[in-house]
C-alpha cells in the first residue's frame, strides 16, 4: 500500500481516536467529579483530596476507555471514506480492504502498548494510591474534619458531635455538644471549648472539654442529673486502624499476582492481558463492520459497533467473575471471549467477500 495513504489513514485515525477518548474522559470526569464533590460536602472526603482522587480514578479507567476509543475511531474513519466514495477510489487503485489493515494495526499496536502499560502498572498503582489516600482521609476525618455548625455521627463511640466553631488546624473546638445513648440512658455534654490531646497510653486522642455541663438520665424520665465541670475528658474512640492496608486484586502488582496464582489473582491477570489484546481484536472487527453502501448512513454502523463493544466488554467481565469463582477453569478463563470475537470478525470478512464474489458471478457477460 502506498506510504501516502498509509500515513493519511494513520493520521486521520489517530486524531479521531484522541478526540473520542477526550469525549469519553470528559463524561467520566463529569460523573466522578460530582460523586467526589458529594463526598466532600458530606465530610467523608477532605476537600483537598477531591482532584487527587479524581485523577487516580481516571488513570484506573483509561485501560477500559482506550480500546473502545480506538474501535470507534476506526469505524468513524472508514465510515467517512465510504460516505465520500474515497473507498471506491482506493479500491480502483488496486488496494483491497485487507491491505488497509496495515495502517490500522500499526496504530493499534501503539495503543495496545500504551494500554498494556496502563493495565499492568499504572492502573494498579492508581488503585493503591487511591486506597492510601482514602485511609489517610479517614484518619484526617476522625481527627480534624469536625466542620463547624454541623452534626457528625461517630459510630465508634455511639455519639453525635457538634461544634459551633473550630480552629484552622482542627485542634480546638468551641461551643461543643456531645450526645450519646446507651441502654435507655442519654448522656449530653456541653462545653464552651475543647481541645484534642494525645492519650497518655498513645494510639488515640482525647477531647478535653473545659467549662461545661454534663446531663445524664433515662429517656422516659424528666429528671436529669446535671454536673458542672471545669475540665472533662471524652474519649471519642478516634483510633486509626494500624493494620496494614490490604489491596484488592485490582490494586496488587502484576508480580505479586504471578507469585500467588489463586483463581482471583489469575482472573485479574487475564483481565490485564485482555485490555491490550482487545485493542487489536476490535480493529480486526472494525473493518468489515464499517462497510456501508453509498446511500447508507454511518449512524447505524456506529450504533452496531457500540453494541458490539459493550457486549465484548461485558463478556470479559463475566468471564473474569467466572474464573474468580471457579466456575470456569483458568485454562479457558477469558480467552474464550477473545476467540468468539475473532471468529465473528472472520465471519464478517468472509461475508463481505462472499457478497462481492456473488455479485461478480451474477454480472452479465
Amino acid at each position: 500500500m502506498p506510504r501516502v495513504l498509509n500515513r493519511y489513514l494513520f493520521r486521520e485515525t489517530l486524531a479521531t481516536a484522541l478526540l473520542v477518548l477526550a469525549v469519553l474522559l470528559f463524561i467520566l470526569v463529569a460523573s466522578r467529579f460530582s460523586n467526589y464533590i458529594g463526598q466532600a460536602a458530606s465530610g467523608v472526603l477532605p476537600k483537598q483530596l477531591v482532584f487527587q482522587m479524581l485523577g487516580l480514578n481516571v488513570l484506573g479507567y483509561l485501560a477500559v476507555l482506550v480500546p473502545g476509543s480506538v474501535f470507534l475511531s476506526v469505524l468513524i474513519t472508514l465510515g467517512r471514506l465510504y460516505r465520500d466514495n474515497e473507498m471506491s477510489a482506493i479500491s480502483a487503485c488496486g488496494i483491497s480492504p485487507l491491505q488497509m489493515y496495515r495502517s490500522f494495526f500499526t496504530l493499534g499496536a501503539l495503543f495496545a502498548l500504551g494500554t498494556a502499560l496502563l493495565s499492568f502498572w499504572i492502573a494498579p498503582w492508581a488503585v493503591r494510591q487511591s486506597v492510601t489516600l482514602r485511609d489517610q482521609s479517614s484518619a484526617v476525618t476522625r481527627y480534624d474534619l469536625f466542620q463547624a455548625g454541623r452534626f457528625h455521627q461517630i459510630p465508634s463511640a455511639g455519639a453525635t458531635f457538634y461544634a459551633g466553631a473550630t480552629s484552622p488546624h482542627g485542634r480546638q473546638v468551641y461551643d461543643v455538644l456531645i450526645e450519646s445513648q446507651k441502654r435507655g440512658r442519654v448522656d449530653v455534654v456541653t462545653a464552651r471549648r475543647g481541645v484534642f490531646v494525645e492519650s497518655p497510653q498513645g494510639g488515640t486522642r482525647i477531647l478535653v472539654l473545659k467549662h461545661g455541663y454534663r446531663y445524664e438520665g433515662h429517656l422516659d424520665s424528666s429528671r436529669f442529673d446535671r454536673i458542672r465541670f471545669s475540665e472533662y475528658g471524652v474519649n471519642l474512640n478516634l483510633v486509626p486502624d494500624h493494620e496494614p492496608t490490604r489491596y484488592s486484586e485490582s490494586g496488587r502488582t502484576t508480580r505479586s499476582l504471578w507469585a500467588d496464582p489463586t483463581p482471583r489473582n489469575l482472573a485479574q491477570l487475564q483481565w490485564r492481558f485482555s485490555a491490550p489484546i482487545s485493542v487489536l481484536i476490535l480493529i480486526f472487527l472494525a473493518l468489515p463492520l464499517a462497510r456501508t453502501a453509498p446511500r447508507e448512513g454511518r449512524a447505524l454502523r456506529i450504533f452496531m459497533g457500540i453494541l458490539l463493544y459493550l457486549l465484548y466488554s461485558n463478556l470479559m467481565g463475566i468471564g473474569k467473575v467466572w474464573v474468580a469463582h471457579r466456575m470456569v477453569p483458568p485454562s479457558i478463563g477469558i480467552w474464550w471471549v477473545h476467540a468468539v470475537f475473532v471468529l465473528i470478525g472472520i465471519v464478517l470478512l468472509a461475508r463481505l467477500y462472499e457478497v462481492r464474489l456473488w455479485s461478480a458471478w451474477r454480472r452479465p457477460r
